[in-house]
């Protein structure tokens, strides 16, 4: 459970944080539950994004949140 971990970070340390989390979900086959307002950052990170926006609750792939 991880609540905005790259909020106030530098880019280079936000990748870091998002790659460390991605192995440890992929190694012990589990699911990561984060909150972000910087949705760019799950870009490749595997698997499904609920999105809250203007009200509305939308369950998207991550890829597809930017098409």
């Amino acid at each position: 459970l991880a609540d905005e971990p790259t909020g106030n970070l530098d880019p280079e340390t936000s990748n870091e944080i998002m790659t460390l989390l991605k192995q440890v979900a992929l190694e012990n086959n589990s699911a990561v539950v984060m909150a972000t307002h910087d949705y760019h950052m799950i870009h490749n990170f595997p698997g499904e994004a609920i999105r809250c926006e203007d009200g509305k609750v939308t369950v998207l792939d991550t890829k597809e949140l930017f098409e």
